[in-house]
């Protein structure tokens, strides 16, 4: 837990309130893979698990003239999420009254610690989709993503019946393997594209209608998962309490001690060894 010395004295009232709101905001703002998964955080208010039905596909049939219609007695799976991830930052501020009154340095306070959360959020988001096992699509090269190897893994998504093009897929490629697609004349070429030039934009908003994303939670190197497309509904995320923020003056050190914390949970909508999660990874060569 990090000690935060100022000057003067301490406040006797400290607004947690305030520093709720503040962290909430800044969380909020650097979380993205959060926001494109499926959330079920409304189901899980008190619960330390939820049981997500897994609804089997129907079949048609056909009906026959003066038959009777056939009812099916639907033996749907469920799929358990645990709302087991407890994160927190924690600071000791023996200045409060300075930092609060000081809009500057309580956006420093504030920012760091709200993407303190953020950040682990999203880690544990990336690990699971990291996690997937099946459509691995082994790279030529370590951290280069060419893209008959990218059509390759959009294949493999229609094959299991998922549109890329819904706007509800994503890209996510390490920062090495980000700037490699923006080095492939199939990606970055205006009159390929249709639209500006990523060259003088500097960022690849688009590939086969899939916004991309560089991220630092895809690793670099070795046998690592250097980039991955991914369907909205194949993750499921719930949190029981967002973003909380909790305070109470420490005699001891004659500070106001602070901890934020949030408490959530998140898995597959398949299991990881089936194909049609609707996640594709790009995996480094052995």
């Amino acid at each position: 837990m990090a000690n935060v010395t100022g000057r003067g004295g301490t406040a006797d009232v400290f607004l947690a309130e305030l520093w709720s709101d503040a962290i909430l905001d800044y969380a909020q703002k650097r979380m993205i893979l959060r926001n494109q998964v499926t959330d079920f955080s409304t189901m899980a208010q008190g619960a330390d698990s939820i049981n997500i039905p897994k609804v089997a596909e129907d079949t048609k049939r056909d009906k026959s003239a003066g038959t009777g219609v056939t009812y099916d007695a639907n033996t749907d799976t469920a799929r358990t999420l645990v709302l087991d991830q407890h994160i927190y930052e924690a600071k000791r501020i023996e200045d409060i009254a300075m930092v609060q009154s000081s809009q500057d340095l309580f956006n420093v306070y504030a920012s760091s610690m709200g993407y303190s959360l953020a950040k682990g959020v999203e880690a544990y988001i990336a690990s699971l989709i990291v996690g997937h096992t099946q459509n691995n699509v082994t790279l030529a090269t370590d951290d280069i993503i060419l893209p008959a190897e990218l059509r390759g893994g959009l294949e493999k998504l229609l094959d299991g019946n998922h549109d890329y093009t819904d706007g509800d897929t994503f890209f996510y490629a390490n920062p090495k393997a980000y700037m490699g697609l923006m080095g492939q004349g199939d990606f970055t070429k205006a009159n390929e594209r249709g639209e500006g030039s990523p060259i003088s934009s500097g960022q690849l908003v688009n590939i086969y209608g899939m916004p991309v994303y560089p991220s630092t939670d895809w690793t670099e190197g070795g046998t690592a998962v250097s980039g991955s497309v991914f369907k909205k509904e194949a993750v499921y995320f719930a949190e029981q309490f967002g973003v909380r923020s909790q305070a109470s003056y420490d005699i001891d050190h004659l500070a106001t001690s602070v901890v934020v914390d949030q408490l959530f949970g998140g898995l597959l909508s398949h299991a990881n060894n089936d194909a049609d999660c609707g996640i594709v990874n790009f995996k480094n060569p052995a």
